[in-house]
């Protein structure tokens, strides 16, 4: 189980540092500000050309910190700003269960070009740079929801007399923490982007998912494994437990369906999927578009889980808060 494991996380850091290849072959010129700890620094570059960067210090990247209540305990947890400080089109970026806001960094770089557009890149608990929990909590899918909704009504939804046109991407676990926001805010949302990530998982897919990968690296202990994913090692070992997913679901002998979610949601539902993705498979993208008529879907030729941010890609995302 242990190889399996190690196995499975060294795809997703594979597919992680994908993403966040650069998006062509120019030369690198920003830098997000990111804290000297952070293991993912040396990657957190972008690239453009002088004439592709917006003029105004503000609009490029900067990590601010939201304090949470949980009780009567207090944590932060870390994001990405970038953009236009006063933009109508927000996109609010969810990450995938082991995996930083950093994943982000393209998305960031393809919209500073943009006028009238705000990216927010978020570290769940225990990630990047956000506050790691106690010994005795635990981490699990009912907080991290509990954490975006207070971080969407305090900075997002903070000021009353404005109310910012909101889409939210998500990759695979962010996009079932997506879903959930629209069940939570509803309207309040213009739009959700799922990255390889359907209304239903299969449990065969997450088998083979695990049973698939080939372990090249050798195994590694636990801690070393946390430090190489920014990731608290007690997370790492909490995603594994059953009750890591507490959220309601139905579940079938297929696997886990997540419709009644969107029940009643009238925004806009996009979806990437991997042509080659053991989780986003076609037949549950065509089962989706049965469910939401109205889906837009794009495939990403090649690619697993999740897919990655290329351009065509990042254009994808933009058509969708139009």
């Amino acid at each position: 189980m242990k190889k399996e494991l190690f196995n499975l996380l060294m795809e997703v850091k594979a597919e992680i540092i994908k993403s966040i290849q650069p998006l062509g072959g120019k030369k690198t010129i920003i830098e997000i500000q990111e804290q000297p700890h952070m293991q993912v620094q040396s990657l957190a570059k972008v690239e453009s050309t002088p004439s592709e960067v917006e003029k105004d210090e503000e609009s490029l990247p900067e990590t601010l910190y939201y304090e949470i209540q949980d009780g009567a305990c207090f944590r932060k947890i870390a994001y990405t700003v970038s953009g236009s400080i006063d933009a109508e089109n927000i996109l609010l970026c969810l990450p995938g269960l082991l995996e930083t806001k950093a994943s982000f960094l393209g998305i960031h770089h393809f919209f500073l070009k943009t006028p009238n557009y705000k990216v927010i890149s978020v570290d769940f608990s225990g990630r990047g740079q956000s506050d790691y929990l106690d010994s005795d909590q635990s981490y699990k899918m009912s907080l991290y929801l509990s954490d975006l909704s207070q971080f969407v009504e305090g900075v997002l939804f903070r000021d009353q007399s404005k109310r910012p046109k909101l889409t939210v991407l998500g990759t695979s676990m962010g996009g079932v923490l997506a879903m959930y926001l629209c069940k939570l805010f509803g309207s309040k949302i213009f739009g959700i982007v799922l990255n390889d990530i359907a209304l239903t998982v299969n449990w065969t897919s997450l088998y083979s998912l695990y049973k698939s990968m080939k372990n090249d690296a050798g195994f590694k202990e636990a801690r070393e494994l946390a430090r190489d994913f920014d990731v608290d090692e007690k997370a790492m070992s909490d995603v594994q437990l059953p009750t890591h997913f507490d959220l309601a679901y139905q579940a079938d002998v297929w696997g886990m369906n997540f419709h009644e979610s969107l029940e009643g949601y009238k925004g806009r539902v996009s979806l990437i999927y991997g042509g080659d993705s053991k989780i986003c498979t076609k037949r549950r993208v065509s089962e989706a578009k049965t469910h939401i008529p109205r889906l837009k879907t794009f495939e990403v030729p090649g690619a697993g889980h999740p897919a990655p941010f290329t351009v065509p890609v990042c254009e994808f995302i933009q058509s969708a808060m139009i």
